[in-house]
């Protein structure tokens, strides 16, 4: 299976979130174990730093560099086919912010069975099953 990371799930993880990094945890290494690919794009990298970032906390930055190559998670350009898909996806859902409709429609592109978020809201997306990680 091909499985599509969003933002939430390695900023849980990687700043140790008290609930939710456990959950990623075992939902990654679920992963591993059945030879999933794992995949997230160039926008969850720009929206993880951000925070790190402001906090001079470049180490959060680098950890998140290191799991990317330790699991070789394909890290996805966006591209105009993607750009398309995703105004597309915005016309279809109002609720639809451009960042998440990209997230999707890479996840799409790249031909995800399952993206993972914390965005409830995007339960409503049918082209992609999406699960949140209190699911998980």
């Amino acid at each position: 299976m091909k499985i599509f990371i969003d933002t939430a799930p390695f900023i849980y993880l990687i700043e140790g979130h008290p609930v939710f990094s456990t959950k990623v945890k075992q939902a990654i290494s679920q992963a591993i174990v059945n030879n999933d690919i794992l995949v997230t794009s160039v926008i969850t990298y720009m929206e993880f730093g951000v925070k790190p970032e402001k906090a001079y906390r470049q180490d959060l930055i680098r950890n998140l560099d290191d799991m990317l190559n330790r699991l070789n998670i394909d890290l996805v350009n966006v591209n105009k086919d993607v750009a398309k898909l995703a105004y597309q996806l915005r016309a279809k859902y109002d609720f639809l912010k451009g960042m998440d409709a990209l997230q999707i429609s890479i996840a799409m592109r790249e031909g995800c069975q399952l993206f993972i978020t914390n965005d409830k809201k995007l339960k409503k997306i049918t082209e992609i099953p999406v699960r949140i990680i209190e699911e998980l």
